[in-house]
């Protein structure tokens, strides 16, 4: 496979050759290629321009067709491939194409449906328009691909495509590849006029049948920069080219194919991956069967262990005597005690209820378990009435205030002066 983990089929000046890794190998036909590859073709005498037509968009390429037959370039129908276009204002649009006959077009279609395996085709200068997204910049640059008698040369920026022409040497001798490349120097400058722009920087790619022209002046010298190249046998000889460090950059998105060829290739490519995907998951999944049979395993061991000790557990266990009724006793005490009223308390009761003039010789307080039981005696100097009085309103007051009266003694003393 190749570098980036591709196979390719390379067609240029009517021949072909198949590329896998660092080894290139030339063949007859496709049908001596198997496995899914990219197949990048010149397409044997088409032609890659740009044209600035006055029709909107969705009529540019009907409009191409005819411009190109009616200035005798074509002499049966024409098919275009569009690599770029926009449109500038209303009703005129600018083109970048690829145009070759249609029954040449159909035939490079026909060969990639009838591959066995999956296989996208890519015209030449879909390459060269990749290049130009990919610079980094700013300005419009020249990418120059010279091969045998042939150099393809495309001038323009990441969004914008200048100029694109094929310049052809009558052979392969010094003089005519030095013409060639004065060709493509003469291009470079007459775009910079027509468009007033100026050209930074000069790509050139090259093949194996590349040949450097003649030193240029130095304000075009200075510009120029390879591409990285890479080592690369065919026939047991080596070769550096940079043609195919240019492939790696594009995507199957930019080829011509159909959409079904497209999907197809994609879909083999991640087949593998899948594959690889699928037999982890089922491993993660027996892997997973087989550690929780193990835990299910001891989870009904440790089962039957538990039911096991269930009849024991069914006996009645004799249940030890606890001493609580000293405790109950001394807690319902200290309930009763909360309850009952205080010995200050007491005398505010009596004081409050006793009458004027009263006097209270004794006074007897027993705290039983639930009652307090209360003696008092008291003696009043009063009038038998207002003495009787007084004891009757204190008994009174004594009953208002919660208390029971249980028994109680009213005594009188009578007691005279005597005179002499």
């Amino acid at each position: 496979m190749a570098a980036s983990g591709k196979q390719y089929v390379i067609e240029l000046d009517g021949t072909l050759y198949k590329c896998s890794g660092d080894r290139l190998e030339q063949i007859e036909d496709l049908r001596d290629v198997t496995g899914i590859c990219w197949f990048v073709s010149d397409f044997q005498g088409a032609i890659s321009r740009t044209m600035t037509l006055e029709a909107p968009m969705r009529y540019t390429e009907a409009m191409v067709r005819k411009k190109l037959q009616e200035a005798g370039e074509f002499d049966e129908p024409v098919s275009i491939v569009t690599h770029w276009k926009r449109q500038k204002i209303s009703n005129v649009t600018d083109i970048f194409f690829t145009a070759l006959p249609t029954r040449l077009y159909l035939q490079y279609l026909e060969q990639t449906k009838s591959y066995e395996d999956s296989l996208l085709l890519f015209p030449l200068y879909s390459l060269l328009c990749c290049l130009l997204r990919h610079m980094r910049q700013k300005g419009p640059v020249a990418v120059v691909f010279q091969h045998n008698r042939f150099a393809d040369l495309i001038i323009g920026t990441r969004k914008k495509v200048f100029f694109a022409n094929r310049s052809v040497a009558f052979d392969k001798s010094d003089e005519q590849i030095s013409a060639l490349w004065d060709m493509i120097m003469s291009d470079i400058r007459n775009t910079e006029a027509e468009n007033r722009i100026n050209v930074g920087n000069v790509l050139t790619l090259t093949w194996l049948n590349s040949v450097r022209g003649p030193d240029w002046p130095d304000d075009m010298e200075n510009r120029l920069f390879s591409m990285e190249e890479q080592l690369v046998y065919l026939d047991e000889e080596h070769y550096s080219v940079s043609f195919l460090k240019a492939m790696e950059m594009m995507s199957g998105l930019e080829s011509i194919s159909g959409h079904m060829e497209k999907v197809s290739y994609y879909a083999q490519r991640v087949i593998p991956y899948l594959n690889s995907i699928v037999l982890l998951v089922t491993l993660l999944f027996f892997l997973g069967y087989f550690w929780y049979a193990r835990k299910s395993e001891l989870v009904e061991t440790e089962l039957k262990g538990t039911l096991s000790q269930i009849p024991g557990l069914r006996q009645e266990a004799a249940v030890s005597e606890i001493p609580y009724k000293e405790t109950f006793g001394f807690v319902r005490e200290l309930g009763h005690y909360q309850k009952m009223p205080s010995f200050k308390e007491l005398l505010g009761d009596i004081s409050g209820a006793l009458p004027e003039g009263v006097i209270v010789d004794s006074l007897k307080a027993d705290f039983d378990d639930d009652e307090v039981k209360i003696e008092a005696s008291a003696r009043v100097r009063e009038s038998f009435d207002m003495a009787y009085r007084g004891y009757q309103n204190f008994l009174y007051a004594m009953r208002q205030k919660g208390y029971v009266v249980s028994g109680s003694d009213f005594n009188t003393i009578f007691g005279a002066s005597l005179s002499s």
